[in-house]
């Protein structure tokens, strides 16, 4: 992964710290509360922050590494790829205490975990790819943080897995519009580096 971004030291904070607050919710929450609010608090509620959290720290990834180093894209994917990893790393212990906490069998944890780097992976390329066209910092402000948000609340309403939550429910459920995410953001993910391996290409005939 090489050198970091000092502009990647507080949002690497934040994140953390954040999931840390939704562990120890998670953890502490009350059995005496209401049968639906505690089955999400002891179920997938720690999943659903990761991944909401994710994708956050995806567009803040991407954007410092704008402009930082000289990297050719396939380095540049790599590095992107390495810093979304280093993200979920950092919060991996949460999850896995929550793991064995709520019971949950290993395929499903390794499934959601995927899903998390593909879904953060993607936003890290959003974020790359605004930080390079659109140079208004109010503007790619609210481009990055608006479609996050679109994206993750709109297609929750229809249950689509285009959303991070009914993916993180179906894996939790083991139904199968929790393989649907995976499979989506990953093709997103791909779809995304063949689109900025064309331009990286035409940019250098040019």
């Amino acid at each position: 992964m090489g050198s970091l971004s000092e502009n990647l030291v507080n949002p690497y904070h934040a994140f953390t710290i954040l999931v840390g607050t939704a562990f120890a919710t998670a953890i502490l929450w009350p059995e005496s509360a209401p049968a639906a609010l505690a089955n999400l608090m002891r179920g997938p509620f720690l999943v659903h922050a990761v991944a909401f959290l994710i994708g956050f720290l995806g567009l803040q990834i991407g954007e410092a590494e704008h402009g930082y180093g000289t990297y050719r894209w396939l380095w540049r994917t790599l590095r992107l790829a390495g810093l979304v990893g280093f993200g979920l790393s950092l919060v991996l212990p949460f999850l896995l205490v929550h793991r064995v906490e709520t019971g949950l069998p290993w395929p499903q944890f390794a499934a959601m975990f995927g899903f998390l780097f593909a879904y953060g992976l993607f936003w890290a390329l959003v974020g790359y790819g605004l930080a390079a066209v659109v140079h208004w910092d109010g503007l790619r402000f609210t481009l990055k943080y608006g479609s996050l948000l679109m994206v993750a609340i709109l297609p929750a309403l229809a249950g689509l897995p285009l959303s991070p939550f009914p993916t993180v429910e179906g894996m939790w459920a083991g139904a199968t519009v929790g393989g649907g995410g995976i499979l989506l953001y990953g093709a997103l993910d791909l779809g995304a580096l063949g689109a900025w391996r064309w331009a990286s290409k035409r940019s250098s005939r040019g």
